[in-house]
């Protein structure tokens, strides 16, 4: 019956308890974050280094993890989860399962220690697969999306032309991103990088380890690109200076024609070793093509080595290359081992590529910006993260670990960026990168 008056009614729905919080631990709503493991399909990879997924998968949407009670008891009113974002801007295939698993762990752990009790989190997805192979706008629109949800923090975008082409979004609507990307024009005001890499550093690298070879004749491969000029331009620069010949250079697109012919004039001209500076599509085709020419020349690229967890096919392309990778030398990070052998007992399966450490790293970053906000919104959140001082690192060597600070958005320091070399189906560790002096060489 109507009393002649209209009542204000709730513009949000009311939080809801899902009931599963437990005093002495925190608790994810799922026991995998994929379709794949969740509903018994599993994943595909054949060797310790491979994407632990499916290469067909699906993230479950709205993870929600709860800090342990204490055996405390609330007031009676749930508390609305702090929302962190996934940004899914590439084809993931084996690695998807290898992203969100450990970024749910790291979150659990970090409740378990009391970075952060206040209320739950959850992960909110938007698979938004932008350049190199689909549309720009979707990783922009993702984005957009992630932050109408309300998320005060988002874990992504991973590909360098997808990082910069949001970051004029992302510092815009104020919700810092944490990219994986190479790409170093990409820090700045909201925009965070737990670095998969370094693309200027990557080609110094390249040429280093060349020079360190006494490889003085080189063919430089750099696929079209927004860093494609960076892999070319650094790598030149350095290798001048060390003494290295740039005999030949090709600019590739993802899909290389006449690769081939290519190398074979390489070889032709003398060339004694390779790099290669890219996305890492392009690398899919070099086994073939060095195979049919009978030619297995010393050879390096930077961290689209890493692809070779994302599927057991680019793994067998990979063959015979040296790359930049962000792990360390086995058994040598507390960190990384105590992490993996707490993911197998968590998830009931083994992984120890380097997306794990990486995905588990990234996780870290956002949920104790989350711990030392103020108040959990995205510019609190922002300022927190600036506050991460000498975070322990499961990527890298011993002494690799995350800072970040008001005008430092780069988070890993030290060792954090490794050579390994894959050869014959085993990922071999081939050492830091510690270049030195020439001066040294005549003291």
């Amino acid at each position: 019956m109507s009393d002649g008056h209209t009542y204000a009614e709730r513009m949000f729905p009311a939080p809801v308890d899902l009931g599963i919080a437990e005093p002495d631990r925190a608790v994810s709503s799922v026991t995998h974050g994929t379709e794949a493991w969740l509903t018994g399909r599993g994943g595909e990879g054949s060797a310790w280094y491979q994407g632990g997924g499916s290469a067909s998968d699906r993230a479950v949407q709205g993870i929600t993890i709860y800090p342990p009670t204490g055996g405390v008891q609330t007031q009676g009113d749930p508390f609305e989860p702090v929302k962190v974002g996934i940004l899914i801007d590439m084809d993931l295939n084996q690695l998807l399962a290898d992203w969100i698993d450990p970024t749910i762990l790291a979150i659990e752990d970090a409740l378990n220690e009391g970075v952060w009790a206040r209320g739950p989190i959850q992960l909110v997805i938007a698979d938004a697969r932008g350049l190199p192979r689909e549309n720009y706008r979707n990783v922009i629109d993702g984005y957009r999306w992630l932050v109408d949800q309300g998320c005060v923090v988002v874990l992504g975008p991973m590909i360098s032309d997808n990082s910069l082409v949001l970051q004029d979004t992302a510092n815009e609507l104020g919700v810092a991103c944490i990219g994986w990307t190479g790409a170093h024009r990409f820090a700045s005001e909201y925009c965070f990088t737990v670095a998969n890499g370094d693309i200027p550093t990557e080609g110094v690298m390249c040429a280093q380890w060349l020079a360190a070879r006494g490889i003085t004749r080189v063919g430089s491969f750099w696929e079209q690109g927004s860093s494609g000029r960076d892999y070319a331009d650094y790598f030149r620069d350095a290798a001048a200076a060390l003494g290295v010949t740039v005999v030949r250079e090709v600019r590739l697109e993802p899909n290389p024609k006449g690769l081939r012919d290519d190398l074979a004039m390489m070889r032709d001209l003398g060339v004694e070793g390779l790099y290669y500076g890219g996305y890492g599509y392009a690398t899919f085709h070099f086994a073939s093509a060095l195979a049919e020419l009978g030619w297995d020349p010393p050879r390096v690229m930077g961290t689209a080595f890493m692809f070779y967890s994302n599927s057991n096919k680019w793994a067998e392309g990979l063959e015979g290359w040296h790359g930049v990778d962000q792990l360390g030398e086995d058994g040598a990070n507390p960190n990384y081992e105590a992490m993996v052998a707490r993911f197998e007992k968590r998830f009931g399966r083994s992984t120890r590529n380097v997306v794990v450490a990486l995905a588990y790293d990234t996780a870290r970053v956002a949920i104790h910006g989350i711990g030392n906000a103020a108040i959990p919104t995205p510019r609190h959140v922002k300022e927190g993260m600036e506050r991460i001082r000498w975070m322990p690192a499961t990527n890298g060597g011993p002494g690799t670990y995350i800072q970040f600070g008001p005008h430092d958005r780069k988070g890993y320091k030290g060792d954090f960026l490794t050579i390994r070399e894959l050869r014959g189906g085993e990922l071999r560790f081939d050492g830091y990168h510690r270049p030195e002096w020439p001066s040294n060489a005549s003291s």
